[in-house]
């Protein structure tokens, strides 16, 4: 691992992203916030409406505004991603997640400049009866960040799995009610914050067709025993051909070719094996969402606030996704045989060995370049994110699923990839 510790130790010195008081720019798509928005018309009739409806609020009500707002806006959208996936059965899309948190992020920056322009009271502010039920913001409450994230989320998930869209209305509006009792914004707050983040969301989803993330292998495997063999999916193949957020190629970051000679790697295997019957890290990061659930706690941790919380997600899942093609490029390649295959008779910790070649490792691969990323994002747990990194890739030798080889390879080429991504995100 030639570069890894460098690239780390250079990224935790970097300053973190954008707050409240700077500009967040677009990614790819930018909207004029100023044509989805009037403003209201008669606050004082919009006050007494919000007034009225906290008076007559319900306990449910009440759990349903701390529910929405207490966390960042796109906190609860990802759940529901989550949520969605895990009731639909069958293939899923690959670049789902990270469409939903740029289409929350651009919609995010459309709101923000006009924040930035138009400094305005809340409703709370305008008339004494109406309350704030909600964390006071440091920012102009004109347009409603919340709802621009809701509308954009939940355009995005319904697209990916569309047998959720009943769930997925039912969330949209208990989150407009709760919204509005918060106390914070007006209807017209409300309303523009929906349009702007339901447009956007068209914009990322006209984009994602010509993404290939569904698109279907036909090729045909090497006839080489040296080499992997199986039967892989008919899109695990086309991860190679993805269209990059970032990345100038799919092959930018290619490492050199594996070792000829696996003998040696297998014997440290073995070794492992004849020593130890579990390994608690390999089935932790086989089963566990390591990386998603840490970011959620720093950008909780470090008080980021709404705008810089979109741009912290979106580089963490562009990273992930521009990570995925850099190692399923190498995959498919060179063909990396697995422990497995190269001795019949081992039998690997975790049992199923994934589907596909080994080298490099795909999960070394993300965890390299999102320790990266969140080093850049939160650079005073850089130390932390660096040794989670290395246990990610110990799991994945202890699991018995790789040589060592491919796990700190994959490190390598994730780093190069977080640092490509971060310079993208830098010169935005």
């Amino acid at each position: 691992m030639k570069h890894w510790g460098a690239i780390l130790f250079f990224y935790g010195l970097m300053p973190s992203l954008g707050t409240a008081q700077e500009s967040v720019p677009s990614f790819m798509f930018a909207l004029d916030a100023q044509e989805f928005y009037e403003g209201p018309k008669d606050r004082t009739k919009a006050a007494a409406l919000i007034a009225e409806a906290q008076q007559t609020a319900t306990d449910r009500a009440r759990q349903q505004v701390r529910y929405w707002n207490a966390a960042y806006p796109s906190y609860r959208w990802h759940q529901a991603m989550v949520t969605a996936g895990q009731r639909t059965k069958g293939h899923k899309n690959g670049g789902r997640m990270a469409i939903l948190h740029l289409a929350v992020h651009d919609a995010m920056a459309a709101v923000w400049e006009y924040k930035q322009q138009h400094p305005r009271s809340a409703p709370y502010q305008d008339m004494e009866e109406v309350q704030l039920w909600a964390a006071e913001a440091s920012y102009s409450p004109a347009i409603c960040e919340y709802a621009a994230t809701a509308a954009a989320a939940h355009r995005v998930i319904s697209h990916y799995f569309p047998a959720q869209k009943a769930y997925l209305d039912g969330l949209l509006e208990e989150f407009k009610k709760a919204r509005l009792l918060t106390g914070l914004q007006y209807p017209a707050d409300i309303d523009a914050g929906l349009r702007i983040g339901e447009a956007m969301a068209q914009k990322y989803l006209e984009y994602a067709k010509t993404d290939r993330t569904d698109a279907i292998w036909t090729g045909s495997l090497p006839k080489d025993p040296n080499l992997w063999s199986g039967t892989p999916s008919k899109w695990d193949p086309m991860k190679r051909q993805w269209k990059p957020f970032t990345l100038e190629r799919e092959d930018q970051f290619r490492p050199g070719p594996p070792p000829a000679d696996w003998s040696a790697e297998m014997e440290e295997l073995r070794e492992f094996n004849r020593n130890n019957q579990i390994s608690e890290i390999a089935w932790k990061w086989r089963s566990q969402p390591v990386w998603d659930l840490l970011l959620e706690r720093k950008i909780m941790a470090y008080g980021l606030d709404a705008f810089a919380a979109a741009r912290a997600s979106a580089l963490f899942h562009v990273a992930r996704f521009d990570a995925t093609i850099a190692a399923w490029d190498g995959k498919y390649h060179y063909w990396g045989i697995r422990p497995f295959q190269y001795d019949p008779d081992f039998k690997p910790i975790l049992v199923d060995t994934p589907n596909f070649p080994g080298y490099p490792a795909g999960h070394t691969t993300v965890a390299g370049a999102l320790a990266a990323a969140l080093s850049h994002l939160f650079p005073l747990d850089a130390d932390h994110f660096q040794e989670l990194a290395l246990e990610c890739s110990e799991s994945r030798f202890e699991g018995g699923v790789h040589f060592r080889t491919d796990n700190e390879v994959g490190l390598d080429v994730g780093a190069e990839v977080g640092k490509h991504v971060i310079e993208h995100f830098r010169g935005l």
